[in-house]
């Protein structure tokens, strides 16, 4: 038998959401799963957004949950605008793919947006971390790094052969081998951007795997911004200085040179044809990208770089970057422009924040805290030196990327997840180590990522009240009755950022008198009914308790 409360969201879904049938279809699933308690089962974003807006909802109007029906038509539009950007999200995710038509429609259109689709599987991520940072063992024979993460092992080489490319005349394999022999010194940050705007140019227009497209060296300065001597009047830059030429034709050679082999991990394919699944355990060596009708760019008798060619994506990778199995993620276009040494931290973290944004996209967690050191802590991933001589500048340089990533839209805001820390290291002899680098911060997303213009919805989202397993324990076992009394009884007790700003409203008393009559400063209540403060100190909470209750 249907649960009665499942019965009663469905049909507020009916009352709402018309437009959108596929709700129904999907949300009966979810909360099924939900109330059977299904192992790794996972709402939708747009559930999840459902149940915070309509318990915020009851909350703040005193309302009763198991009469959604009556109520849910009165604030239809307050519904609607919290959940429809998840829609929307969901809905672009499965739109039927458009390739531009060369790469200057591609360029011109992503010169004009602030972000673009590139890929995000671990695999691509981790590969691209590698070759930013140039993590490869020159000691052995051919430079050689292993990827190790969770259930990814795999191996990428540099080698100076090429058995793909169409080379005839010894000479010309020679001039091949003279240029690529070297690559190994140009794996770096610049590399990383090429490694990035490659991907996307191909994602943009490959109507198969197996296609190849034009790349031209002007292609990465346009995407980089640097100005060149002439312009075109579509706005396409040209006639580069020598420098900036000879950077971009290194790097893509030496992308060329990187092969890579899965070691442990059975790779899960869709068969489109036969609409079953293949798997692939480990493969051989693959080229990380193909390439052929390569012009070679020459100073004197010494080849510098590749000045343009046609290129793809190698068989592995093309499976991350194509078709059904495709993982992609939205990355700051930014990132390309930061300069590849002095901003090689911003670039690092922007593409670490790109990553983990994709990942967090399903279950909308995207304000779960990032360490700050450790293994797994965001120096780490920047590669930052965290020498405690220097623990001062460290953690001035920290948050001025940040800042800096804030001011260039590529995050929305940033800010530490304990609050008192300042306080705390003001207090501490070796606060470096014992205090800082323990320390989490929250990132906020963009809207472009997000979907949400309103941070206070995502801070509702982060919400511990509002995972898998108490929206399950929810459904499971709220009767009528047991909805009304905890719904009372939270009314009661909690001191939240939404009972406060509800009953200063009932009183009538604007920040600063409210403030006044609690004993706490009047920033600090901004602060926290804004949900900007998490965990506020307990001399202020218990203030703020006594003055919900005293009346």
């Amino acid at each position: 038998m249907v649960n009665i409360l499942q019965r009663r969201i469905l049909n507020v879904t009916n009352i709402i959401f018309p437009d959108y049938p596929q709700l129904y279809v999907g949300w009966n699933i979810d909360i099924k799963n939900l109330m059977a308690s299904e192992e790794n089962s996972q709402p939708s974003q747009s559930l999840k957004a459902f149940f915070v807006i309509m318990e915020r909802l009851v909350k703040e109007h005193d309302l009763e949950f198991e009469s959604m029906e009556q109520w849910a038509y009165d604030y239809l539009e307050e519904i609607r605008n919290f959940v429809l950007p998840y829609i929307r999200f969901t809905d672009e995710e499965n739109a039927p793919y458009a390739p531009k038509s060369n790469n200057r429609e591609v360029i011109n259109s992503m010169l004009n947006q602030s972000f673009a689709e590139s890929g995000s599987a671990l695999l691509f991520h981790k590969l691209r971390d590698t070759i930013s940072k140039n993590e490869f063992d020159i000691a052995t024979a051919i430079p050689t790094a292993r990827i190790s993460e969770k259930a990814l092992e795999a191996t990428a080489q540099v080698r100076a052969e090429n058995d793909y490319l169409k080379i005839k005349s010894n000479a010309a394999i020679e001039q091949w081998k003279n240029l690529t022999s070297q690559a190994i010194t140009s794996m770096d940050d610049l590399t990383a951007d090429i490694f990035d705007i490659v991907s996307i140019l191909w994602m943009q227009q490959a109507t198969h795997k197996d296609q190849m497209i034009h790349f031209h060296t002007d292609d990465a300065l346009n995407l980089r911004r640097l100005q060149g001597r002439n312009e075109d009047p579509d706005g396409y830059q040209t006639s580069y200085r020598k420098k900036e030429r000879d950077d971009i034709m290194k790097r893509l050679a030496a992308l060329s040179t990187i092969w890579i082999r899965i070691e442990r991990e059975n790779l899960r394919f869709i068969n489109e044809d036969q609409g079953n699944f293949e798997e692939i355990g480990q493969v051989q060596f693959n080229p990380l990208f193909l390439v052929d009708s390569v012009t070679v760019a020459y100073r004197g008798d010494n080849p510098i770089g590749i000045y343009e060619c046609s290129i793809r994506p190698g068989e592995l990778l093309a499976n991350f970057l194509y078709g059904s199995q495709k993982s992609s993620g939205l990355l700051a276009l930014k990132t390309l422009e930061y300069h590849p040494t002095k901003q090689r931290y911003h670039k690092r973290l922007s593409r670490y924040l790109s990553w983990q944004w994709r990942i967090r996209q399903k279950s909308a967690d995207y304000l779960r805290a990032y360490y700050i050191g450790g293994e797994k802590g965001l120096l780490k991933v920047m590669d930052l030196d965290v020498n405690p001589r220097y623990g001062s500048r460290i953690k001035e340089q920290f948050e001025e990327i940040l800042d800096t990533l804030q001011h260039d839209g590529i995050i929305k805001g940033w800010s530490y997840k304990d609050k008192g820390i300042e306080q705390q290291i003001e207090q501490e002899r070796n606060w470096f180590a014992t205090t800082w680098l323990k320390a989490r911060v929250q990132i906020i997303p963009p809207t472009d990522i997000s979907g949400l213009v309103d941070d206070r919805n995502l801070l509702l989202m982060e919400s511990a009240d509002h995972d898998t397993v108490n929206l399950s324990t929810m459904l499971k076992g709220m009767t009528e009755s047991e909805a009304a009394v905890t719904i009372e009884m939270n009314e009661k007790k909690q001191v939240t950022p939404e009972t406060i700003n509800k009953e200063r409203a009932d009183r009538g008393l604007s920040i600063l008198e409210a403030a006044k009559e609690m004993g706490i400063s009047h920033s600090t209540l901004s602060r926290y009914e804004r949900n900007l403060i998490k965990r506020p100190y307990t001399g202020s909470l218990e203030k703020m308790k006594e003055w919900l209750h005293g009346k």
